[in-house]
Order: C-alpha cells, then structure tokens, then sequence
C-alpha cells in the first residue's frame, strides 16, 4: 500500500533548511537476503549525501561483514557496529565495549555442553563450532575470512558479542543475565538474539557521534535492536512490524511490493522534493 507525503510530513517532525542526519540500519531495512546493497538503495543514499546530509550505518554486523555488502564510500562514513558494541568516526575505531572474558567462558561452556549454535565475534577474529550451519557459511562467502581455530584467539583482542542461534535457549539466557552486566537483543526475524555488554546498544554508540538536535536525525530500523533509537529519537520509521518497535515508529513500511517506493516517497519528503 502507498503512502503519501502528506501523511509523512504530518508524522514527522521536518525542519527545513537544517542539516540532518539519516541513520540506517541494514538488514532488514536496505540490505535484503544477505546481498549487497542493491543499486537502487545506494541511489536513493547518494541523494541524501548530495543534498547536504550525513548518513550514519548503525547494525549488528560486524565490520568484516558490513564492508563486502556496501559500496566503498558507504565504509568511509560514521557508523555504530556490533549493535553499539564498535563506534567508528571519521575512519578511525571511537569507541568500543566487550564482553567480560569470564562471562563470556561461562557462557560458552554452557552452550557447548549443550550442543548449540553460537558465534562469538570480535574485531579482528571470529569463532563457531565445528558444526553445520548456513550463517558459518555465509560469513565466508561475504567476506572470505575463516572462523579461529580457537575461541581464545577472539578472546585475547575482546568480543564485542556472542550471537547464539538457537532460540530455545532464550529463557535460559534471560535468567543468566538477571544478575549479569549483560543485555539481550532477540532477533525476531531470524529467532536468534545477541548477548552483550549491558547499556551497549545502537543509540548508546550513535551517542558518541557529532549529531544535529535530535530533530534532525531521522532513524529506519526494522528490529529489537533499533528499539533505544526509536525510543530516543522522535523520527523514525520502522520497516516491516515489530510489536516493541511500533509503539515508537512514527511511519511504517510494510514488506511488500510497494516498500521500496515507500521509502522514496519518505526520503523525499524529509528532503522536501
């Protein structure tokens, strides 16, 4: 279904004449299947960029697989990875935050003692089981790199997360963090989630960036890790429905054949084309 300007601009709060800054999250919002960004989203970017605007990349990737899916000049901008967990300014790393190597053993003992699916991933390096799995495999194919062969090779220049795979483990890790400087972001598309470092998130990253009055930042996001962006920022748009992302979204755009028009139509009218 289409939707129009008018609503758009009634929804959002758009000052004119004033430099914004557009944050993206990218699967899920411009990145779709695992493929690299298609040429009619990087042309849509390009015209924010021309029109005098900064665009920030704020994703759960890490930077090894955010690169391969991105137009070069795309990696030179500001972006918060690692779901807040890595912050990089003007090319150089801004900040970054791991998870405690005691925590992080423990919970790897727990997830292989019961045969799971984990990713535990740094900067540098990343380590999974020796098992079968299609996001082991498609790591590789994006970026070339091979797991360690072992977790404490990760371990020595810090994790930033452990992604784990296997969602029926989610009350149980529910129950671990309680009492833990620990977070949980559940990725309720793919039914796997993150643990993190506690207050790590994406507007806790995008936080450290030089930004306009919160006004000027406008958010697309599609998942529970763009929930404090949306909660934080009062223009945002939510691709797809997300029951917590919802009650903050002030446009959504459904899944279907006009989506990608959709977001046309709202770039331009941040724009004001």
């Amino acid at each position: 279904m289409l939707i129009n300007q008018e609503m758009i601009a009634d929804r959002l709060s758009i000052n004119r004449n004033t430099c914004k800054t557009f944050v993206f999250d990218l699967d899920g919002t411009i990145i779709y299947d695992g493929k690299p960004l298609e040429s009619k989203f990087e042309q849509v970017l390009r015209q924010i960029q021309s029109a005098g605007h900064n665009i920030v990349f704020a994703t759960g990737r890490s930077w090894r697989d955010f690169v391969p899916v991105v137009p070069s000049w795309c990696s030179e901008q500001d972006s918060v990875l690692f779901g807040g967990g890595l912050v990089i300014a003007d090319g150089e790393i801004k900040t970054q935050h791991f998870l405690e190597n005691s925590l992080l053993s423990d919970m790897i003992t727990f997830l292989e003692d019961n045969h799971a699916h984990y990713l535990v991933d740094g900067h540098s390096n990343y380590y999974h089981p020796s098992k079968e799995h299609w996001l082991y495999q498609d790591i590789i194919k994006i970026s070339g790199q091979s797991r360690s062969a072992h977790v404490d090779h990760v371990l020595a220049d810090g994790a930033y997360k452990i992604l784990i795979l296997d969602d029926q483990f989610l009350d149980y890790f529910n129950k671990y963090i309680a009492n833990r400087s620990l977070t949980i972001k559940y990725h309720f598309y793919d039914k796997c989630f993150d643990v993190m470092p506690a207050h790590v998130n994406k507007f806790a990253g995008l936080s450290e960036l030089s930004l306009p009055e919160k006004n000027d930042v406008f958010v697309f996001g599609n998942d529970h890790n763009d929930l404090e962006l949306m909660q934080e920022l009062p223009n945002s748009v939510m691709f797809g429905h997300h029951k917590e992302l919802s009650k903050y979204a002030k446009i959504r755009i459904d899944y279907d054949d006009d989506s990608f028009e959709n977001f046309v139509t709202v770039i331009n009218t941040i724009l004001g084309k």
